[in-house]
């Protein structure tokens, strides 16, 4: 994966291996967005990629706005990944999530691994054959009944329970 940088704000872009969410919530004090997690099974089902809370995106660019409370959103994402009725597999680390700052502003920045053969199809929910994503371009797509068929052919244990 090449390594992604976010020092020049005037370049940022969503790609294949990129995925930028606002996650301001109600109240303006940060929510985790649900579509996130699409971005999460989609990344883990493909090349892997870093998906940054914080950043709003107006008109195909986009701008660094924060996060005022990082702390809960970061409690919250542990504790769906540990929930196997949300996601089928946590693929991270605790170094993969991390809280950083640019322009004075706080970001939550989730690198996300690509999941291994075994860990594959990684989904959200209780359904594979509904909750499993892949990234094309800049874009999470569901994937198809073969897609996930082919995922599960070459599956040979599930994902180790959380410890």
């Amino acid at each position: 994966m090449t390594q992604f940088a976010l020092d020049d704000i005037k370049h940022l872009h969503e790609s294949v291996q990129v995925e930028f969410k606002l996650a301001a919530g109600r109240d303006g004090q940060g929510q985790l967005p649900e579509d996130m997690w699409e971005s999460y099974s989609a990344f883990a089902n493909t090349l892997g990629g870093e998906i940054i809370l914080g950043v709003r995106e107006v008109r195909g660019e986009f701008f660094i706005e924060g996060i005022a409370n990082p702390l809960p959103m970061l409690e919250e994402i542990w504790r769906i990944l540990g929930d196997r009725h949300r996601v089928s597999c946590n693929v991270l680390s605790p170094t993969d999530v991390q809280i950083i700052e640019l322009t004075g502003k706080k970001l939550i920045r989730l690198h996300v691994p690509q999941a291994s053969a075994n860990q594959k199809p990684v989904y959200l929910g209780s359904d594979p054959f509904g909750g499993t994503y892949f990234r094309v371009d800049s874009s999470d797509m569901r994937a198809s009944r073969r897609q996930v068929s082919q995922l599960l052919r070459k599956q040979h244990r599930p994902c180790p329970p959380e410890q």
